[in-house]
């Protein structure tokens, strides 16, 4: 069966066919590795992202306590500017007007400060 029919056929059935898949292994593995480094990409952003919304949280916390903070001090600068308060802070220390007599309640020291 080595004639010119059979040949023909045969070299026009072997053109049909799909080409041997060679390379195909290395492909998959590149594909695979590719996948691989991606998704590990994208977990290290991902706990990059919690690590800086937690950061955020501080820094909320922070700033709250901050703000209140400084309305106190700004509290005390407003009544460091009234002159009533500060003669009744200077007399709780200790300081008098001339010719005035301070007397010290034991329990009332702490409460004039407010």
């Amino acid at each position: 069966m080595n004639n010119d029919y059979t040949n023909a056929k045969l070299k026009e059935k072997n053109k049909d066919l799909p080409p041997k898949r060679r390379h195909l292994g290395l492909i998959l593995i590149f594909a695979m590795v590719l996948f691989s480094l991606l998704s590990m990409s994208l977990v290290h952003a991902y706990q990059n992202l919690q690590k800086q919304l937690k950061l955020e949280q501080v820094a909320i916390k922070t700033n709250d306590q901050l703000t209140q903070e400084t309305t106190a001090k700004s509290q005390e600068i407003q009544k460091m500017k009234d002159p009533d308060f500060l003669a009744k802070y200077a007399r709780t220390q200790g300081y008098s007007e001339s010719n005035e007599k301070i007397f010290e309640i034991p329990g009332m020291k702490n409460n004039s400060n407010n």
